[in-house]
């Protein structure tokens, strides 16, 4: 078992606010030519998604799987299996039905597309994932905050700088930042509160 994916694991489990990034988001469909069915799917794959790291956390603190290797290798490799079967799930329904925005699933159709595609440990999806996600909130049909929490997780993932301040570490303080001095700027271009404490009203 790799460092890199124990290190991931313990990430995940510490940053417990992920699954409510996408603040403010309907709960219903609300556009006319929305897949109904699609976004059923997506809300199940994204509520496997979250369960097993609720089954992780009742089971182990963070503090525990530090200090019990065997349980992280065990637990890790749970995870890592987990999140390769709803990504095959998700890339399934991607080829069947098109990318998951808000115009096709609605706000909270998007966001469980999100949800799983951010956990997804295959750099290639991330990566083309992200390239939809742009190009929807370009046209203003995907949440721009999911956007930026996207974007700094695959660049985190990937060993780089984050761009918009969106992710911490487990002790609170934020990964590193690619040019400090411009984050408020890059925040604001895309409709981000300044940040100041805590993650600017973003979870990772």
């Amino acid at each position: 078992m790799k460092v890199v994916m124990l290190g991931m694991l313990l990430w995940q489990l510490a940053t417990m606010g992920h699954a409510v990034a996408g603040t403010g988001q309907s709960s219903q469909p609300d556009h006319q030519s929305m897949n109904a069915a699609y976004r059923e799917q997506l809300l199940a794959l994204a509520d496997a998604d979250q369960k097993i790291r609720q089954q992780i956390r009742g089971a182990f603190t963070v503090q525990q799987l530090q200090a019990n290797q065997g349980a992280a290798k065990e637990m890790a490799t749970r995870l890592v299996a987990s999140q390769r079967e709803n990504q095959a799930a998700l890339s399934a329904l991607i080829e069947k039905f098109g990318f998951p925005d808000v115009a096709l699933v609605g706000e909270d159709g998007a966001h469980a597309g999100f949800l799983v595609a951010q956990h997804s440990t295959d750099r290639k999806f991330r990566d083309e994932f992200l390239k939809n996600i742009e190009v929807a909130a370009a046209c203003g049909s995907y949440s721009t905050a999911d956007m930026a929490l996207f974007v700094d997780r695959n660049l985190i993932m990937s060993g780089k700088p984050q761009r918009y301040g969106t992710q911490r570490k487990a002790d609170g303080s934020l990964f590193e930042l690619e040019d400090p001095a411009r984050l408020a700027q890059r925040r604001a271009e895309i409709g981000l509160p300044d940040e100041q404490s805590g993650s600017g009203g973003l979870e990772p």
